[in-house]
């Protein structure tokens, strides 16, 4: 394999050069969304440095909320206090960061930071596990009407306001309504050709929408009280429930209203008769650079656009290894009008090429085929965690690149400036 690098273009004269360079041949292109969470798109005429800052900032540098601080009052559990904060701090929350300022820019009289509804979210975590599982759920269904008096939003509350519109509405469940979603986003042709394989991995998510997290109690032991992230309650500061009113689907907020976690079947800890939690923490803004838990994505990367080329022509049994073994999805069989050849190999996919190469185990297809790879085309595949769509985190993204150029530009001509 003889690797030849692609001559770059001469370099600008100035600024105005460059811009109407970039211009001419620059594109970006949407070419699927395979769930609400996910989104893959192209961008061709870019350098490799701005491919991998649009990366990098996407991972590292959109502001989320997540929990950042935690006031532990009481906590008899097994786990540590510093593991069951830690786990409280990766719980994705289901809110719009960009309705939040950042910690700092309110202050006290003293000038220090302080908290408000702008800038923080509070939740309460107080649990008991009881005797047994009939008297757990007898204190459980007390300190639920309790929080429910207090105006503290739990999990249950948004589970039974679900119930109730789904017996009012006379409408489907909410599973079956996802399993609707999942069917009719599949239907829509994959980039990479893998429609079987899409069809499956969705049969397999749908199937398991409807199945709630059951605690698995071990016969002859004492009863375990398992603590789920439904059982966090929000507790509304200042105007949030006017922001995000109960039961509603407006911008920001949770499943069913409110400010609530993106799941509620995320195991926290687990109790045994008699133990307790009982916390308050606090969600803040901030950015994956500082942890990894603001980080708004689970996966963000690219790839460079297969370029393949038919040098020699492929026919018949070679050709039919190839499409259906060697590199699937890429090509296709077409008839021939040469006599002594029923099909031939040609290019109708190179999206879905992975690099693999498998045809060179075939001395044959080695010399036909000719594969690299387009040094300025990039495809990308963003993963939300889920609190952002994906095109929003993009969007999020190019801004934050378009400011650091800015504060890059302005920089510079200070220095200019400064030598003159």
């Amino acid at each position: 394999i003889q690797f030849r690098h692609t001559p770059s273009l001469p370099t600008p004269a100035n600024g105005d050069e460059f811009l109407k360079r970039f211009k001419s041949g620059f594109k970006f292109n949407v070419l699927e969304r395979p769930s609400k969470n996910e989104l893959v798109f192209e961008i061709i005429g870019v350098d490799v440095s701005f491919a991998n800052a649009l990366r990098r900032i996407m991972i590292a540098e959109i502001p989320t909320m997540a929990l950042e601080t935690v006031y532990m009052w009481n906590n008899s559990g097994l786990i540590h206090d510093e593991v069951l904060s830690h786990r409280l701090g990766l719980v994705p929350l289901n809110v719009d960061p960009r309705l939040f300022d950042e910690y700092g820019h309110d202050v006290d009289e003293n000038g220090e930071a302080a908290c408000t509804d702008r800038n923080t979210i509070v939740f309460k975590l107080n649990v008991v596990c009881g005797k047994n599982e009939a008297d757990d759920e007898r204190l459980q269904k007390k300190r639920n009407s309790e929080f429910k008096a207090e105006g503290l939003v739990s999990g249950y509350d948004v589970e039974e306001a679900q119930q109730k519109k789904s017996e009012k509405g006379g409408c489907k469940k909410s599973g079956d309504d996802d399993d609707d979603e999942m069917k009719e986003e599949v239907e829509e042709p994959s980039v990479m050709n893998l429609s079987i394989a899409d069809r499956a991995a969705a049969d397999a998510a749908a199937s398991n929408l409807n199945k709630s997290s059951t605690p698995i109690d071990t016969p002859h032991r004492p009863f375990t009280r398992h603590v789920y992230t439904r059982d966090l309650l929000w507790c509304p500061q200042g105007d949030q429930l006017a922001k995000f009113p109960l039961h509603s689907t407006g911008v920001g907020s949770g499943v069913g209203g409110g400010i609530r976690p993106l799941h509620e079947d995320i195991l926290l800890a687990k109790l045994r008769p008699g133990q307790v939690i009982e916390l308050e923490a606090h969600a803040k803004k901030g950015i994956g650079k500082d942890h990894a838990k603001w980080s708004p994505v689970a996966t963000a990367s690219y790839r460079l656009m297969p370029s393949i080329e038919i040098v020699k022509p492929i026919y018949d049994e070679l050709a039919e290894e190839l499409v259906n073994w060697m590199e699937p999805g890429v090509f296709k069989l077409e008839e021939t009008d040469d006599a002594d050849h029923r099909v031939k190999a040609v290019v109708v996919n190179p999206y879905a090429c992975t690099m693999s190469r498998n045809f060179m185990r075939n001395p044959s297809l080695k010399e036909s085929i000719k594969m690299s790879r387009i040094p300025n085309h990039f495809i990308f595949s963003v993963e939300s965690v889920g609190m952002m769509e994906p095109a929003v985190i993009v969007a999020e993204a190019l801004k934050v690149l378009k400011n650091k150029a800015i504060n890059l530009s302005g920089m510079t001509h200070e220095a200019e400036a400064m030598n003159e």
